[in-house]
């Protein structure tokens, strides 16, 4: 129990230490001294810092999945908007409560260690699958519209990764209005039922020159993944 309480206090100093200096200015040392243990306790845990870095992005991954609760349909379950509700509390609470950990994410500058940027391009990737798994769901459960759940899926993150920044700059933390204005962006969009009744009716310029058209665009990309392809383990 000793050797595990030791290990996520080195985990806890250096991601203090990694949202303030940044992960490329924070040295071993640094870790070894706000955690005020020997070197070679250090190495009896990781072999490097990226080592801890990685051990913090599972965790966060670990963190994120056991607060999206699969969608449960019957007489006796809370209805399927209440559950995302829920479910879109559950996760900004989190993020809020991380914000170091979220910095990191955000801020991570690319460039400097390529097994580290592959590191934070699979985290993101691995994410999209979930959100990308829960759209499929909705599908099934008919209530989600069919679509491309991968395009989908980025531009949810995309979304939820500008809030996040916005919210850690902010230092904001209504956590219910926040969910209540992501849910009805997610469920209802920004159009009014006038604008939704003109989608589609209007016919391509000039079909020769852009494949057919808008909609025949639209139709070969819904439900078939056209864009973009999830990577396979």
């Amino acid at each position: 129990m000793e050797r595990q309480a030791r290990r996520e206090q080195v985990l806890h100093h250096a991601k203090h230490l990694f949202a303030r200096k940044g992960y490329h200015r924070t040295n071993i040392a640094d870790i070894i001294s706000r955690s005020r243990i020997a070197r070679g306790t250090f190495y009896l845990y990781f072999q490097n810092k990226r080592d801890i870095f990685a051990e913090l992005l599972a965790q966060t991954l670990s963190e994120l999945r056991s607060r999206i609760q699969r969608l449960r349909m019957g007489p006796d379950q809370p209805n399927p908007a209440e559950q995302l509700r829920a479910n879109l509390r559950r996760v900004l609470a989190f993020v809020l409560d991380e914000r170091e950990l979220t910095d990191i994410l955000l801020n991570h500058s690319t460039g400097f260690d390529r097994e580290l940027d592959e590191q934070i391009v699979d985290f993101y990737e691995r994410v999209t699958d979930q959100i990308q798994r829960s759209l499929d769901l909705g599908i099934e459960m008919n209530l989600v519209r069919r679509c491309d759940t991968r395009a989908v899926a980025y531009c949810i993150l995309g979304g939820i990764k500008e809030i996040v920044g916005q919210l850690s700059r902010n230092r904001r933390d209504d956590v219910v209005a926040l969910a209540e204005e992501i849910l009805n962006f997610g469920l209802r969009g920004v159009a009014r039922p006038e604008l939704l009744e003109t989608v589609g009716q209007e016919p391509a310029a000039n079909p020769a020159e852009i494949g057919g058209g808008f909609s025949s665009s639209v139709k070969a990309a819904t439900g078939a993944g056209q864009f973009f392809r999830p990577k396979v383990d």
